[in-house]
């Protein structure tokens, strides 16, 4: 199997690029543009020559970002312009995620939407005073070209200096404002936000194919988190309807790949069918406990299948060999959006013989195509639907699909591979390792279990730098980089505690807490909320994060690590600190309450008596394994599980985790402690 190069094949000489570990920066290293990465040195270069800034930002798997180089940074000419006007500076949103915030916010107040590419123009101070996303090198969709705009904009700066500058101070001044907010105008309860939230979802389901809204359709997986709390708690009909429609429609979709496993970033249609065909780190973890919830809460057991075909993706195409996760696949390969992932019903016929015709007629595969001439395939019916079509029990059709896709996989890898951004981030990892050590313990799998942990020691080992007390936010070839922001100890920090409640070692308990005090000390704000960098003269503002997009904000992710640190150990006072997160932006949050799902979800846990299900017994008893895993296979999101075996219960107590009364039965066997409201008793 091959994959497409980090950096482009290109002939032309290599820019300053080339230096770097970004595979997105690696894209850019034979433009003719003479690039500079963001630091002191090119910030300084700006200062000194007097010269604005053209600074883009996108990320290696970003299609729109692909068609700009191709048109633009590759172009003589428009390099000469851009050469000449600017010093030109580009930046992974991914490693610079702090950078990216701020000159989003200034696109999003400028047009009301942003995107990627983004392209700001900025004074040598780093003020920005325009910007936009994708520019076509010549005027189309309602849109000037590229280096009319460079140039006008260069005019600007040059002629009405004093205009420009009056401008991008302004912006600046905005976005300080827009990131120093967070101290509520009003007493609103937050308490409130979880029903609030619901309400608003529901509004907006898709009763016919699952999901929130019309197209594009992301999965946003915060909404599903958040419905399997409701769920949970009173059994709420509209939630539990629209989160089993949303996960049954969403895996029968074009936008999971039943070939090859793993959830694509989003559907461009309304019915999951076409996706964008990239696939990210961040959604598979999500969607991993997702489907979790839904075999849990649902009686679904399809649904924890399609759990660990996405861990299985993740172990085969994910994972590096040091243990860490990668963090995305493109959408492009050969320089075509989906050609790697669709079928023409020859190629079907090529790939599977005799099983073709069957795969054609299930696949609802056409000589015309669902997507450019070629088929992405989906399961147009419920599987169960489609057995008794082809009178066959739901098994069998279930042993006759597992054979055919390991042919039709097989057929595949002889394409070139759509690119593989191999950079591992905390943040990200910190979610995947959360989702697979769920995951290990539920199917007491101890591959995917192992999987958890070697991500976890890695982390560890490769971006905690125990001297200064921080946390590095990439890896890449032995090459650790960049101050991590607040998603990065929060993500890494909750990765922790689903390690410990998998397996109870104290050690991954005692590194969340060691993350999360660190996170106060470095973002936490006087004045309510966090912000989502440290203080940087590379900053113009420092902003704080709440709306809980495709990734829940680090806000958010900072309040249910409390609530959930804060059951482990019944710390009332860490558990408030988790409702004060959300009373911080309480204005904000309780205007558009379901913007803030996964928000919502922690304030459920902050505000509700905590729930811990201690399992005691031996860690090399067997039917110690099997209770852990039933605890974790019981539909109780909310609750903190707390193994305990003897050799662990010191360590435990030490870091604060009561154990009065937990003890194994008297003839040894495990015990299981059900523990809310002040009273435990054994469960089940």
């Amino acid at each position: 199997m091959s994959h497409a190069p980090a950096s482009r094949p290109d002939d032309g000489p290599l820019n300053r690029l080339a230096a770097e570990k970004s595979p997105y920066l690696l894209q850019h290293a034979r433009n003719p543009v003479d690039w500079h990465a963001w630091n002191p040195e090119t910030l300084e270069k700006a200062k000194r020559e007097d010269k604005p800034i053209f600074l883009s930002i996108g990320y290696s798997t970003c299609h729109w970002c692909h068609v700009m180089e191709h048109e633009s940074f590759e172009d003589a000419a428009t390099a000469r312009a851009l050469n000449e006007l600017f010093v030109n500076v580009k930046v992974d949103r991914e490693e610079r995620p702090d950078v990216d915030q701020i000159y989003m916010q200034a696109v999003m107040a400028l047009h009301g939407q942003g995107g990627w590419p983004l392209s700001v123009w900025l004074t040598p101070d780093l003020k920005p005073f325009y910007g936009g996303t994708y520019f076509p090198k010549e005027p189309r969709y309602g849109r000037p070209g590229f280096v009319d705009l460079c140039r006008t904009l260069h005019d600007l700066f040059r002629k009405r200096r004093q205009d420009v500058e009056q401008q991008a101070e302004q912006a600046a001044t905005w976005l300080s404002r827009r990131g120093g907010r967070g101290v509520a105008a009003s007493a609103g309860n937050v308490e409130t936000l979880p029903d609030a939230a619901v309400r608003g979802l529901l509004n907006e389901f898709d009763s016919e194919h699952g999901g929130f809204g019309d197209a594009p359709k992301f999965p946003r997986p915060s909404t599903l988190f958040l419905l399997a709390h409701e769920v949970a708690r009173r059994d709420h009909v509209g939630a539990r309807r629209a989160l089993e429609t949303t996960l049954d429609h969403m895996w029968r979709g074009g936008i999971y790949d039943h070939v090859g496993g793993g959830f694509a970033r989003y559907s461009v249609d309304a019915r999951w069918l076409v996706p964008h065909f990239e696939k990210m780190l961040y959604d598979n973890a999500q969607l991993i406990e997702a489907y979790l919830d839904g075999a849990g809460l649902l009686g679904r057991s399809d649904f924890a299948v399609v759990a660990k075909d996405v861990a299985a993706w993740t172990a085969r195409e994910m994972t590096s060999p040091q243990g860490g996760f990668y963090s995305a696949q493109d959408a492009d390969s050969e320089g075509e959006e989906g050609k790697f992932y669709v079928f023409t019903p020859d190629e079907l016929r090529e790939a599977l013989g005799a099983d073709a015709d069957r795969a054609i007629r299930l696949f609802a595969a056409t000589a015309l195509g669902n997507f450019e001439g070629a088929n992405i395939l989906h399961w147009p019916r419920p599987i169960a639907e489609t057995a008794a079509e082809e009178n066959l029990a739901e098994a069998e059709l279930r042993r006759w699909w597992a054979t055919a896709r390991k042919k039709l996989y097989a057929w595949r890898e002889k394409r070139v591979r759509p690119g593989l951004d191999d950079k591992t981030l905390a943040s990200w990892n910190g979610m995947m390792i959360g989702a697979l050590a769920r995951l290990g313990a539920w199917t007491q799998d101890a591959s995917i279990l192992g999987a958890a942990r070697a991500a976890a020691e890695f982390a560890w080992r490769e971006l905690w730098r125990p001297e200064s007390r921080t946390l590095l936010r990439r890896w890449r070839e032995g090459d650790a980089r960049y101050d991590g922001s607040l998603d990065d100890y929060a993500f890494l920090a909750l990765g922790y505690v689903a390690l410990f409640s998998a397996d109870g070692d104290p050690e991954w308990l005692e590194r969340a807490e060691t993350l999360r005090a660190r996170a106060d000390a470095l973002f936490a704000d006087p004045e309510g909320g966090y912000f989502f960098a440290a203080p940087s003269p590379d900053l113009v503002a420092r902003m704080k994060e709440v709306y809980d997009g495709a990734m829940p904000s680090a806000n958010s992710a900072m309040a249910l690590l409390g609530a959930r640190l804060g059951a482990v150990r019944i710390d009332e006072e860490l558990r408030m600190k988790s409702l004060d997160v959300a009373r911080a932006f309480a204005d904000e949050v309780l205007r558009i309450p379901h913007g803030y799902p996964f928000l919502a979800a922690a304030v459920l846990e902050a505000a509700e008596p905590p729930r811990q299900l201690f399992v005691v017994g031996a860690a090399d008893d067997a039917a110690f394994r099997d209770l852990l895993s039933r605890a974790h296979r019981a539909p109780m999101p909310g609750r903190v599980i707390i193994p305990v075996t003897d050799s662990r219960r010191a360590a435990l107590e030490k870091l604060g985790v009561p154990l009065h009364g937990k003890s194994p039965a008297a003839d040894g066997s495990p015990v299981a402690y059900l523990c809310e409201e002040l009273s435990c008793r054994e469960w089940p």
